[in-house]
């Protein structure tokens, strides 16, 4: 893309890393691939900038960066003998300009604009559309995403529907990785759940799952407190409303913000002939992100989304006993479609197997021989170029 404000042709970077940055200065180029928004900020560094080009003069050289922030192009540039900083973000139509008598001056008044005004420009919002690797929304490995799946999945799972009256504890250990748009996602969550089930069979659950992420050399870092009650409306049908809030935050791809959610689940048992069981979840909430606000830095996403997620799920109870317990095999899929605000990946779908706690015949009498232990593998695809796995263990006790 040739620009006469710059008095060059500077083309976009590769897409090879999170970041991605194409340096042009005085006709010459070069590219930095990065994996955290620091080593952004350092390759435009006026230090680093004399050190790589060799007739870079600070205060004088024309210069254009373009960055590929996480999926969202970006231009910076200063022309010659200026000390006036350009910004543009095309696909948002922003073009500004700051101009701090020095260059150093400018750079940080483009930082202070950014920290106050980041989501008034769209920034951030944008960014959920187009990243594929947010670790607020939009990709199978994201805070609201998981939110969405520990909220259908507290209203289907048998371990919820297996208790006697009184207090009970689950904790497990949760493996993903995904591949979007060819950036891998490793994803590591110790989910913990405290359930009190009252003497109607009625349930109180609360969740407090933690995760961790890998991506690339990036991490990111979330985690959310989840309240439900499991109300069996026949013997067939229970219904479990959830109210959940989440966080999540990295330093490396410059991402902090958190969600409020609100979500109704219906498990309904279609068939039974005592050999096998069909059934069928449905869930229909409501996610939005909370604004934020860090010593000077403001951040409000704006996000608001109204997310179902439905699947069917095959059980095939054990006909013999292990460790003098029963279990049930499942056979699942399940599909996931988000509504309101852009985002990079609107629909998924997973199928599934797993083997745990039997189901019981009646949703409003708990099947006390059932097998506390679970364990699971399910396959994820979708819009996106999204590909990946998840396997996870659960124990209540």
């Amino acid at each position: 893309m040739a620009t006469t404000v710059f008095g060059q042709s500077c083309s976009a970077p590769p897409n090879t890393s999170i970041f991605n940055i194409a340096l042009c200065v005085e006709g010459e180029v070069a590219t930095v691939g990065a994996n955290s928004i620091a080593e952004v900020f350092n390759a435009v560094d006026s230090n680093r900038l004399t050190s790589r080009f060799s007739g870079y003069d600070q205060e004088t050289s024309a210069g254009e960066f373009r960055i590929d922030l996480r999926g969202l192009p970006v231009t910076l540039g200063y022309a010659r003998n200026s000390t006036v900083l350009y910004f543009t973000v095309p696909s948002l139509g922003i073009n500004e300009t700051f101009d701090g008598g020095t260059r150093d001056a400018s750079n940080q008044l483009l930082r202070d604009y950014l920290n106050q005004n980041g989501n008034g420009s769209g920034l951030l919002g944008q960014l959920l559309a187009v990243s594929p690797v947010d670790p607020l929304a939009g990709n199978p490995a994201s805070l609201q995403s998981e939110m969405v799946a520990d909220d259908f999945a507290v209203g289907v799972d048998p371990a919820y529907n297996s208790t006697a009256p009184g207090s009970s504890f689950s904790a497990g250990l949760r493996f993903g990785r995904y591949e979007v748009a060819n950036i891998a996602q490793n994803v590591f969550t110790l989910p913990l759940s405290y359930a009190y089930t009252f003497a109607n069979y009625d349930s109180l659950i609360v969740r407090l799952p933690l995760t961790y992420i890998e991506i690339q050399g990036a991490t990111s870092y979330r985690g959310q407190l989840g309240l439900s009650y499991k109300k069996a409306i026949f013997s067939r049908w229970a219904l479990t409303p959830s109210l959940a809030y989440g966080i999540a935050g990295s330093g490396d791809l410059g991402s902090l913000g958190h969600l409020l959610s609100m979500s109704l689940t219906s498990d309904l048992r279609l068939f039974d002939n005592g050999r096998f069981s069909l059934s069928m979840g449905n869930l229909l909430g409501y996610y939005l992100t909370l604004p934020v606000r860090v010593d000077d830095v403001n951040v409000d996403y704006d996000l608001r989304n109204t997310i179902t997620r439905n699947g069917l799920l095959l059980s095939m109870p054990l006909q013999k006993r292990y460790w003098g317990r029963e279990f049930s095999l499942d056979f699942f899929v399940t599909g996931t479609w988000f509504f309101g605000d852009a985002l990079y990946n609107d629909n998924y779908q997973e199928i599934g197997i797993s083997i745990g706690p039997r189901r019981s015949a009646d949703k409003l009498a708990p099947n006390l021989a059932s097998h506390p232990f679970g364990l699971g593998l399910k396959y994820i695809y979708g819009k996106g170029d999204i590909d990946g796995f998840e396997l996870n263990f659960g124990y209540r006790f």
